[in-house]
């Protein structure tokens, strides 16, 4: 196959952030509370809670709050954990109220 050509794809794509910058980060957790946010899978709350006790055993986290942002699937079944002291699906006035009550967020967290 001499004078063929291979074309190599590279699939990772570029960042393109203008004008926004990362939050500032805390230089420690010691103390503070972390919101905890989910997708809602149906098991994840068991990852999460160990997550939660992890963070206040291994870093110090004063407490830990939990969200859930509802899939379609969830909504429609009403499948909501009846241990989330937040329902809904993280409108403004939820939203609110849950970083309120956090000194940092964890978001990403799912299946």
């Amino acid at each position: 196959m001499s004078g063929s050509t291979i074309l190599i794809l590279d699939p990772i794509g570029e960042t393109r952030m203008s004008g926004l910058q990362p939050a500032p980060r805390p230089e420690s957790l010691e103390g503070l509370t972390v919101g905890l946010v989910s997708n809602g899978w149906w098991s994840f709350n068991v990852v999460q809670q160990r997550f939660g006790e992890l963070l206040k055993e291994r870093c110090g986290v004063g407490d830990v709050v939990f969200v859930d942002v509802p899939s379609a699937e969830i909504k429609e079944h009403g499948g909501r954990r009846p241990d989330n002291p937040i329902h809904g699906n993280l409108d403004p006035k939820s939203l609110d109220e849950f970083a309120s009550k956090c000194g940092v967020v964890i978001n990403g967290l799912g299946n």
